[in-house]
């Protein structure tokens, strides 16, 4: 008896670790300071967009490295939350792309 190969799409490896790079992590941070901690993180790499109610998107770069920046230039810091999209949500987002 043959076994009989499984139906729909199989994922390579290489498919399995983009997945995983490209999952969608930010942090969070918010600051009455918002447009000075833009300036420093931006310099540092970071990618910044802003959200309402004085809130940073942050990617590139983790909570611990944000707040040690904005420690450094005396910025205050409300919150610090590191978020990260679900596996589904993002590999949703990729195959969209593809």
């Amino acid at each position: 008896m043959c076994a009989r190969p499984a139906r729909g799409n199989i994922v390579g490896m290489n498919e399995v670790r983009e997945l995983t790079r490209q999952l969608r992590r930010n942090v969070f941070v918010r600051s009455p300071r918002r447009s000075g901690l833009t300036r420093v993180l931006t310099s540092m790499g970071a990618t910044v967009l802003a959200e309402p109610g004085h809130g940073l998107s942050v990617t590139g770069m983790d909570a611990c490295t944000i707040a040690s920046a904005a420690a450094a230039h005396y910025i205050p810091i409300q919150e610090l939350t590191p978020r990260s999209a679900s596996p589904e949500a993002s590999y949703l987002e990729i195959s969209q792309t593809r």
